[in-house]
């Protein structure tokens, strides 16, 4: 190597060396803001926006490899620079004084190493939600905080607030944002990408486990930043959560914390809309055979998804309506693929039920109707089972577009704490209307519906009609007499069996038909003109799909191998993440499945 090429090589590492310590600094400036003694709800939103931005600091340093194998493409010198300016605003006390009004009284604690002991090593937990949830959803990163303090000295100064100005701190934290943003803008794209989608993906873990309003009500304001992929779905899912909490549906707290959280939500205005009778206009007085009608509501055409009740349950399970149709309201945000519910339809509505035990709610949606179509022009619901006999087959892109969109639906109910519970292709629907059509590729959809027996992760379940061609969808956990629990699982499992027949675009049961089953029993091959199975035997498709999904190389059967052909083995990994998710416990909130496949269809390419 030349002389030159040495003094590089030297002052490069020096850089290297001066940027690790500057950003060692920054970590223990945060360390020590962070333990400052205060209590109050506008501390714990500067504390979490701390933490926030501590986070971003460390995802930085492990893109660039800052503590193993540093990027040598980097501008060290204006790295340095900007950890410079980073580690004065959080460690300089006069700085914090003088530009901040942060006045801080100074004490020493220690802050022991991991190796030490397994209990002594725990760095210290953050106060708020996003702290502690964060140590155990990435608990490298406090951890590494803690290594980080240990082997600068071993021991931080633990600060108070002798003065805590509301306007300053904010102040402060937008300078860090500024400075951390500086060194993000430094990374290359793919990198800046996965930075702002690996925090994302944090928030909305966290929206998953948060059980206050309070604590959603910061990640909301975190995500208006613009260094938060995907951040109108993720705040989507945290106000369909703060709804969820507000209406009583949190697991149980003591009354003074019960309260609180039932505070509601700045700028969510939750309102239960009971429909008047006499302004619905239905076609018949009599309920059709699927449960679902188009009807018109002041005029304007309507879905509604009618429920029936046990009398002798009415009181809880019209509560559960009402929950329902609330959740429903306030689905507005793009990467939620359901029709817009506009209230619900009391017991008195004209239809009675044969069955004198039972009455029947409905909850209304209105459709999606463009202007120019003349009002003549009625719009037919089409659900996705009608569709896969029609002539009309859609491309691969297409059939990728569909599943990813009832995967993020999903995402974002489970995000929120609901489970579906009726995930099938006849809850699937697509609405022609005009020219906006099924055969002309413009049919709006798809539109995932079904909700009437939807419930919070934490409610009571409720037992679903025993259909055979329904009980296709439901997981073999989920049957028979001894059924478990619905879980989010159980969703994830009927998802797949969605995807496999948009993969194959088939029916479930046709599918099934085709797969041989263990056992020496003759497949029936009998077919309607339609296409759609004729004398099906129910036990024997029911027996073939516990199989199905108790063989661990589902992708090598050579029977159901023709999934990566048709759709892709993307598609087919997907369909077996869904299959083969499980969870023992119904009330797990883990999501990683869930944002798993939405991620794997995003990416897949055709």
């Amino acid at each position: 190597m030349s002389a030159g090429g040495l003094e590089y090589a030297a002052g490069a590492g020096g850089l290297i060396s001066l940027s690790l310590m500057l950003f060692r600094g920054c970590i223990q400036g945060f360390e020590i803001i962070q333990l400052a003694a205060h209590a109050g709800s506008e501390a714990d939103n500067f504390r979490c926006k701390l933490e926030v931005e501590q986070y971003r600091l460390m995802q930085w340093a492990e893109r660039i490899g800052l503590e193993e194998q540093p990027s040598e493409r980097l501008n060290w010198t204006l790295v340095g620079d900007i950890l410079k300016q980073l580690e004065a605003i959080l460690l300089d006390t006069q700085i914090l004084k003088k530009k901040y009004r942060l006045d801080l009284v100074v004490d020493n604690i220690n802050v022991l190493a991991p190796e030490t002991s397994a209990l002594a090593a725990a760095p210290p937990v953050p106060k708020t939600g996003f702290g502690k949830m964060l140590s155990k959803l990435r608990p490298e990163f406090p951890l590494a905080s803690s290594r980080i303090i240990h082997e600068s000295n071993g021991s931080v100064e633990k600060f108070k607030w002798a003065v805590f100005d509301r306007s300053k701190a904010a102040n402060l934290i937008n300078d860090i944002v500024h400075f951390n943003n500086c060194l993000h803008s430094l990374l290359d794209n793919v990198n800046q990408d996965f930075v702002k989608s690996a925090l994302g993906s944090v928030l909305r873990d966290i929206i998953s486990r948060s059980n206050a309003t309070s604590e959603l009500e910061i990640i909301k304001q975190l995500l208006s930043s613009s260094h938060v992929a995907a951040p109108a779905a993720v705040a989507s899912a945290a106000s369909l959560k703060q709804i969820r909490l507000v209406l009583g549906l949190g697991p149980s707290h003591n009354s003074i914390e019960q309260s609180a959280q039932r505070a509601p939500p700045e700028g969510i205005k939750i309102k239960l809309i009971r429909l008047k009778p006499h302004l619905l206009q239905r076609e018949s007085p009599q309920l059709p055979p699927n449960e679902r009608e188009l009807a018109h509501y002041k005029s304007r055409p309507v879905v509604i998804e009618w429920k029936f009740i046990d009398r002798a349950h009415e009181e809880e399970l019209k509560t559960r309506v009402d929950q329902v149709a609330i959740l429903l309201a306030h689905t507005y945000e793009p990467s939620f693929h359901s029709l817009h519910c506009i209230g619900f339809l009391p017991k008195d509505v004209s239809y009675k039920p044969d069955d004198e035990d039972s009455i029947c709610y409905g909850l209304v949606f209105e459709l999606t109707v463009s202007s120019s179509i003349p009002a003549r022009i009625a719009p037919v619901i089409r659900p996705l089972s009608t569709l896969f006999a029609d002539a009309r087959k859609p491309s691969l892109n297409e059939r990728r577009d569909i599943a990813l969109a009832l995967a993020e639906t999903i995402l974002q109910l489970h995000t929120s704490g609901w489970l579906h519970k009726g995930i099938r292709s006849d809850n699937v629907l697509y609405i022609d209307n005009g020219d906006s059509k099924w055969e002309y590729c413009s049919a709006h959809g798809p539109f995932l519906a079904g909700y009437e027996y939807a419930r919070p992760t934490t409610a009571h379940t409720e037992a679903m009609p025993t259909n055979p061609d329904q009980e296709m969808y439901r997981h073999p956990k989920g049957q028979g007499l001894t059924r478990a629990n619905f879980r989010r699982s159980f969703d994830l499992f009927a998802l797949g069996c969605v995807l496999l027949e948009i993969g194959l675009w088939s029916n479930l049961s046709e599918i099934l038909q085709r797969v041989p089953s263990e056992s020496t029993e003759q497949q029936h091959k009998t077919k309607t003109s339609t296409g759609r199975p004729g004398k099906v035997d129910w036990v024997r498709l029911h027996t073939v799909k516990t199989q199905l999904l108790q063989n661990d190389d589902f992708e090598k059967r050579s029977d159901l191998a023709g999934i990566a052909f048709h759709a892709g083995k993307t598609f087919q990994d997907v369909i077996v993440q869904c299959l083969y998710a499980d969870d023992e416990d119904p009330l797990d909130e883990d999501i990683s499945v869930q944002k798993e496949i939405v991620d794997l269809l995003r990416r897949s390419t055709f």
